[in-house]
């Protein structure tokens, strides 16, 4: 069959893509660092619970609840974005693994609640009771990522959509993809990285040195770690796509090049335990990562649809009342912070 034959019409932008996907990629790098502080966060706590607890965990969980009540807002505009302008894709894929796709709002809602019990009951909870909460927010965090992964896959793959016609049923997978496992481990591992930065952000500020060294430590060894993850994910990318990021498209080398540069400051920084270098280097590698995950996405669906050939109808108001939205919304989470702040320090 000729996966052409089943990817739907195109959906119309009302703008010029570049706004979206602009946008798209500036909200997703927001989104991935506070989600990854959340996973990598949940992850320290729970490791350190099972030497019986340190003032590490027991800070570190109370602040994941917030963090992930943000992380959820700021991954709500990528997802719009991406399918508005992919969205002939990306319906395709949500509806082909329907049954773990909307699974996802169960299991996240029953993972938030876990983190506010684990924050609330900490001590009622007991010890054994700390580990197996948090092992299960681990585990619903872990399977968020992996069915967002299977569904940013196999929105890239047409030829695998006639799966649908042996199970209908919503219980499609992209499980025969060899860059499924390297794309998730490769952002589970990063999200390792952060969560250590967070700890030794909040050490700073709280002027506790065994904060600092231990999320540091989290930080350099993660970041070592995922430098193995970041080539096994390369070499299992299809041959023409891997081929961009070596020569065959400049802005894509430029990006791969920028990438390994980041990640070197990132080993130096953790390593020497420079906060503020380490933090400065996360901040400027992730959306260089959001970038080249674009040109990825872009290279795979070349044979079915390209940016400049989607119909734009040229209507800018709903572009600017999210514009507004956006800045308004932002405005309020960051007063918002500020009396949380100033409440903690009260």
């Amino acid at each position: 069959m000729d996966p052409s034959s089943l990817v739907p019409a195109v959906i119309g932008i009302s703008v010029h893509p570049i706004w979206p996907v602009t946008l798209s990629i500036v909200t997703f790098s927001v989104h991935l660092l506070l989600m990854n502080a959340v996973f990598g966060g949940a992850a320290i706590v729970f490791i350190h619970s099972l030497s019986g607890g340190t003032p590490v965990s027991q800070n570190i969980s109370r602040k994941l609840p917030t963090l992930l009540a943000l992380a959820i807002n700021a991954g709500v505009p990528p997802l719009l974005f991406l399918q508005a302008v992919y969205g002939q894709f990306s319906y395709v894929s949500s509806i082909l693994m329907a049954v773990f796709w909307l699974a996802v709002i169960a299991v996240l809602i029953s993972g938030y609640y876990g983190l506010y019990i684990h924050n609330y009951r900490y001590e009622k909870l007991g010890a054994t009771g700390r580990k197996l909460l948090m092992l299960g927010v681990l585990c619903a965090i872990s399977y968020i990522g992996f069915m967002l992964s299977n569904k940013m896959t196999l929105m890239l793959r047409p030829e695998a959509w006639s799966e649908y016609f042996a199970d209908p049923d919503g219980f499609v997978l992209n499980l025969s993809d060899p860059v499924l496992y390297p794309r998730f481990m490769h952002f589970a591992i990063s999200a390792l990285a952060v969560g250590g930065l967070f700890v030794a952000l909040v050490g700073k500020r709280k002027g506790e040195q065994s904060f600092i060294d231990t999320g540091m430590k989290w930080f350099s060894r993660s970041t070592l770690v995922n430098v193995i993850m970041g080539v096994w994910f390369l070499l299992a990318l299809p041959r023409e796509v891997m081929l961009i990021f070596m020569g065959q498209d400049m802005p894509a080398t430029v990006l791969l090049c920028a990438g390994l540069l980041a990640t070197f400051g990132m080993l130096h920084a953790g390593f020497t335990k420079n906060i503020y270098a380490a933090a400065a280097t996360t901040v400027f590698i992730v959306p260089v990562m959001a970038v080249m995950r674009h040109l990825v996405r872009q290279k795979y669906l070349e044979p079915y649809f390209t940016l400049d050939t989607a119909p734009v109808s040229g209507d800018w108001d709903p572009f600017i009342l999210f514009i507004v939205s956006l800045i308004a919304g932002g405005l309020c989470i960051v007063y918002m912070l500020k009396l949380m702040l100033r409440a903690e320090r009260g």
